[in-house]
């Protein structure tokens, strides 16, 4: 009896948690790197009490990500064009709308030109990892 309770707790507990089966990397303030070759994206969560079920796009496309307690850097590249992004984890985070492509537009995530990613990067001591590494270190590579 008492090995039956403590199977009926243990799985009770398993099914309360969050769990993420594709490696999704938490970068803090609700943005998450989905790091599949499939996906390769910066997403937010649709309901935040459930992060891994559902995902709204928010970049497309990376390359490389880093991030502290205040930013976090990517770089994304589509064709030839390589873009650099930072959202600003302080900041507030308002949904301006949607683009053509289904991404989804904050008030807190902007294009930057190269300069200004590489002087945010270097004050703020952020290590950009590419996705290959990320791929590697989660075993999709």
């Amino acid at each position: 009896m008492r090995n039956k309770l403590l199977i009926l707790l243990t799985l009770i507990s398993l099914n309360s948690c969050q769990m993420n089966w594709y490696g999704d990397i938490d970068l803090g303030a609700d943005f998450y790197y989905m790091v599949e070759p499939a996906f390769n994206s910066i997403v937010i969560p649709v309901n935040l009490d459930e992060p891994y079920k559902s995902s709204i796009y928010v970049i497309k496309d990376i390359e490389s990500v880093g991030f502290n307690k205040n930013y976090i850097l990517a770089t994304s590249k589509n064709g030839e064009e390589i873009k650099y992004w930072r959202i600003d984890k302080n900041a507030e985070s308002k949904e301006l709308g949607y683009k053509d492509d289904s991404i989804m537009e904050l008030s807190n995530v902007s294009e930057i030109n190269s300069a200004e990613f590489n002087q945010i990067k270097t004050a703020e001591n952020i290590n950009l990892k590419t996705k290959s590494e990320y791929r590697k270190e989660l075993n999709y590579e």
